[in-house]
């Protein structure tokens, strides 16, 4: 039913939402849909719920990119009411793009996910599968199921493997399996260029970036007795004029990078008096998405997690630190 209304000839009105602080992943999945419904001769707004990382603004399509803020509500909320399909792309649970979730109760569009996180909320239809590594991935299955496969072009391609690369590590991670590698072949039969894809994607560091980078590097405590390490930036070593989104990732893998180190945590005090972010990574059978979910009010992936805290950034690191010794043995046993 959802693919014969949107392969029909009737046009429709679709907003497509990434998750907030959109990644590679959540960026790329939503433009090649965006360019893809396009194709289709549909009216599409891609709106991101936060600014995103400057990293990016190569991508395609970036420059029809809607970003919520306090002068875009009543645009974003008219877009959301006269909608027919709503899709929320590469995340499952309305926390993740909290600013705007309200709005969505004075809509009757049909709500669509497409993402691969665990523990999905309930959507009108569902594209829900957490053992692939990326939404790419379902983006392009989504595509594949419409018989549209020929409607992949440069565009679209470029995006979906951004979003390949970006969530799998450069094809590193455990979760790359066979049909990441031919979904990846068939972008690249599009004339997609890699080296410059690969080029935009290293990590660029502008001078504010290394500053906050080196502080958090003279901040990585170790915890071999758990084979943790963990790190945080405060607000007061945030240059707020020099500031910009994304000058912080990157930092939570330098802990993953110590020998013998499982369990790596990034703690992010963004603004005085704002909820701190936390960021987990770890590596083997170690889930910090269930650690996120049962300690943070977050959640992610089993290598792969973030989550928040509504206590000063000294008071959760505390918290945190008594919380390590009851894992003990599945940190001692993480292969």
């Amino acid at each position: 039913m959802l693919f014969s209304n949107i392969n029909g000839i009737n046009k429709k009105k679709i907003v497509l939402f990434p998750h907030n602080n959109p990644d590679g992943d959540a960026l790329g999945s939503s433009l090649a849909l965006l360019f893809y419904f396009r194709k289709l001769k549909h009216d599409v707004d891609l709106i991101s719920p936060t600014e995103y990382s400057e990293s990016f603004q190569w991508l395609p399509g970036t420059e029809d990119i809607l970003v919520f803020s306090k002068h875009t509500q009543s645009l974003v909320k008219k877009k959301i009411v006269n909608s027919d399909y709503i899709f929320f792309i590469d995340f499952n649970n309305f926390s993740r793009i909290n600013k705007i979730k309200n709005l969505f109760s004075c809509s009757k569009a049909k709500k669509i996910l497409i993402d691969h996180h665990p523990f999905p909320f309930c959507f009108d239809f569902m594209f829900s599968d957490p053992t692939v590594a990326a939404t790419s991935i379902l983006v392009f299955r989504f595509i594949s199921d419409m018989n549209n496969l020929d409607k992949i072009d440069k565009e679209i391609a470029t995006c979906l493997y951004v979003g390949l690369m970006t969530d799998t590590g450069f094809f590193r991670f455990p979760s790359v399996t066979s049909e990441t590698h031919f979904i990846a072949g068939k972008l690249i039969e599009k004339g997609i260029d890699i080296n410059s894809i690969y080029d935009h994607l290293q990590e660029k560091y502008n001078e504010n970036r290394l500053k906050l980078l080196s502080k958090a590097l003279k901040k990585f405590k170790i915890i071999n007795k758990y084979r943790t390490a963990y790190t945080s930036i405060k607000a007061s070593d945030i240059n707020s004029d020099l500031y910009k989104q994304g000058d912080t990732e990157g930092i939570i893998t330098y802990g993953l990078g110590i020998k013998n180190i499982v369990f790596s945590v990034f703690f992010f005090e963004e603004k005085e008096k704002f909820p701190i972010k936390i960021s987990f990574r770890s590596k083997g059978n170690f889930d910090v998405n269930m650690f996120a979910r049962k300690h943070f009010r977050g959640g992610g992936h089993r290598n792969a997690a973030g989550g928040i805290s509504e206590k000063s950034l000294s008071e959760s690191i505390k918290y945190f630190l008594n919380i390590i010794p009851y894992y003990y043995k599945p940190l001692m046993l993480s292969i």
